[in-house]
């Protein structure tokens, strides 16, 4: 392939990963901002459905080797249908569960449905800044800076921000800071990672 050929592919694609990110920041504000893995509807992640399974020390969250209780876990605590102590309901899912046999191509929906939570974190946010660097453990975990930050910009109660799609937390938390000062933030990796070959194509970087 020409280095003319190259630099022109890398700038189609540069413009379509471009275009995808633009679009994929607005899915959250839809009417319908679900998603599917396998074939089970489920909610975004949110601050506490990720706490949740973080502190049940699901693989997906913790980064332990993938079982199938892992899995079922996951996905049930995003169920439309989840509610705590709701087994009548949880049982018809792992039956629902128990017939899937594309178990790679679940766990990689899981994996997008996590990373797409993440893709527009608060990179540049520094939540330890008036924390003695002697301090073992920052003051408040990150979470609850977060939710702090939402709700007191919005005035809602911190613990309703734990339950609001991650992917909305992050774009006003990111909005909060930007109308405060002048901050910039990281784009996409995607989108990073599109621009980096496009500037590979032109010998740059």
């Amino acid at each position: 392939m020409s280095i003319q050929n190259a630099t022109s592919k890398a700038a189609s694609n540069f413009e379509t990963v471009r275009a995808e990110v633009q679009r994929d920041r607005l899915l959250p504000w839809t009417s319908a901002a679900g998603f599917k893995i396998g074939p089970f509807v489920v909610n975004p992640m949110t601050l506490r459905s990720m706490v949740d399974l973080e502190i049940a020390g699901n693989a997906f969250l913790v980064g332990n080797d993938i079982v199938e209780g892992d899995i079922g876990a996951y996905i049930w605590r995003h169920h439309s249908d989840y509610e705590a102590g709701n087994n009548k309901d949880q049982d018809k899912f792992i039956a629902e569960l128990s017939d899937c046999t594309d178990v790679t191509g679940i766990i990689n929906q899981i994996q997008d449905h996590s990373s797409d939570a993440f893709s527009e974190t608060l990179q540049t946010l520094s939540f330890s800044e008036s924390v003695s660097s002697s301090s073992a453990l920052p003051a408040v975990p990150v979470i609850t800076s977060i939710c702090h930050q939402y709700g007191a910009a919005y005035g809602i109660d911190p613990r309703d921000v734990a339950d609001i799609d991650l992917r909305i937390v992050f774009q006003c938390c990111r909005a909060i800071r930007m109308a405060a000062g002048d901050v910039k933030f990281a784009a996409p990796k995607k989108l990073r990672e599109a621009k980096s070959q496009l500037l590979k194509s032109y010998g740059t970087d």
